[in-house]
């Protein structure tokens, strides 16, 4: 019960005073009711009915306030041009009907009492809440008419009526006072207006992020694909295909050789054993903080076991990697990693060489075979399955602004060159 009964009384308010000048506009309303009756009952409209008299003022300012109500409902704060103008005109011919009710008549001075303050809500854009205003000032510019007209037509005014100076200095007063309101409220709409601007252009910023938000959880989605992707191939892919490779031996040997054969099977179990360790190790660095990694030592497991009586290595490191980051040190060992590993696969290679220079800025891996070779230009067929791991290096390298270049022909092996900055952030900081 209590609820209803409040939002009755919430609609009610919404209808009767929706902003805080209705507060106002209602002020000056009952004046009009006040300054009416008093000159009625003072003896000034004499000829006039002052119950009938009330009830068309009364009447006339519901009406407009039912216009005022209905304009903001409707029209809001900007009306259209015409339709302001139209509004005016309405207002206009309320107040004047309303007012030959004191039997004053027709006046051109009545007249220019309404047209030239109403004017002045044209500068505002909207009437809206200050009709009461006008009517006041326009009933003290009457009264002071009547006055001149009781005094014309030598008819006694009641006992001290005002200066007739007076209602004309309470109109002028009353006109500036009108138009530093229509100023202010043009002001405010303008300002209002503007703030509803921003709002706007604020909640469409926020959609936009939010749509940014979800288009970098995309692309970091996609990103962490792709690095896993690359984390697979590097690793499992190498270990697999020199675990083939052992086990391959181990089957052509098996007759001819059996401690060739017997050292082949070792060797695959032993690459198969790394391969776990890598899977583990791989798995507690998404956990985890990333243990420190020495790129020598990787380097060296790695070397290891492809070497054998069919391929010789020879693996030379130059300078410190302790100022090197873990992302350039990375890059480096998955290049030799893929670079191995496609030697394993394709270049049938007796000698291979590995040369890593640390230097003060930069890091360089050369690997060089003497393997069958290739044609460069068949790294562009990226369809190619053979070439995903060369294009899990390019993406490597674009990571930490690094370089690649390949260099082969066929039957004259292969040159692998790739370089790598110190620290990948300094650049970018830089």
């Amino acid at each position: 019960m209590a609820e209803k009964l409040l939002s009755k009384t919430a609609w009610w308010r919404q209808w009767l005073m929706p902003r805080p000048i209705d507060g106002l506009a209602a002020i000056f309303y009952v004046g009009v009711l006040v300054i009416y009756e008093y000159m009625v009952f003072s003896g000034y409209y004499s000829e006039v009915n002052p119950w009938l008299g009330g009830a068309v003022m009364a009447a006339a300012i519901a009406l407009l306030i039912v216009i005022d109500r209905l304009e903001y409902r409707y029209l809001g704060e900007r009306s259209p041009w015409p339709t302001t103008v139209a509004l005016l005109l309405v207002r206009m011919a309320i107040i004047f009907a309303a007012s030959l009710s004191d039997g004053l008549g027709f006046t051109y001075r009545s007249l220019f009492l309404l047209f030239v303050p109403f004017s002045f809500f044209l500068l505002a854009g909207s009437s809206y809440g200050l009709s009461g205003m006008i009517w006041t000032m326009y009933l003290m510019g009457r009264w002071g008419d009547t006055i001149r007209e009781l005094s014309r037509n030598n008819h006694t005014p009641p006992p001290s009526p005002p200066a007739p100076g007076l209602f004309d200095l309470t109109f002028f007063l009353t006109l500036a006072f009108i138009a530093s309101i229509a100023y202010l409220i043009r002001q405010e709409r303008t300002s209002r207006l503007r703030a509803e601007q921003l709002l706007g252009e604020l909640e469409t910023s926020h959609r936009q992020l939010q749509n940014y938000a979800e288009q970098v959880a995309e692309l970091a989605t996609m990103e962490e694909r792709n690095r896993l992707a690359r984390e697979i191939h590097d690793s499992l892919g190498h270990y697999m295909t020199v675990i083939n490779v052992q086990l391959e031996k181990a089957i052509a040997f098996k007759v001819r050789d059996e401690t060739a054969a017997d050292e082949a099977l070792k060797n695959a179990k032993n690459l198969a054993s790394e391969a776990l360790k890598d899977i583990r190790r791989s798995v507690g660095t998404l956990r985890s903080a990333p243990e420190k990694f020495s790129l020598a030592q990787a380097i060296a497991g790695l070397v290891g076991p492809l070497e054998s009586s069919q391929m010789t290595i020879d693996l030379q490191i130059e300078g410190d990697e302790a100022e090197f980051s873990r992302q350039s040190l990375l890059t480096l060992y998955r290049a030799a990693q893929e670079g191995l590993t496609n030697i394993q696969k394709h270049a049938q290679a007796s000698h291979v060489t590995i040369h890593i220079k640390l230097e003060d800025q930069q890091a360089s891996l050369s690997i060089v075979d003497n393997g069958q070779g290739f044609n460069p230009a068949s790294l562009n067929e990226s369809k190619q399955e053979s070439h995903y791991g060369l294009q899990g290096i390019r993406e490597r390298l674009e990571m930490v602004r690094g370089s690649f270049k390949v260099e082969s022909a066929p039957n004259h092996g292969t040159s692998l060159l790739v370089t790598v900055p110190k620290n990948p952030l300094a650049l970018i900081g830089g």
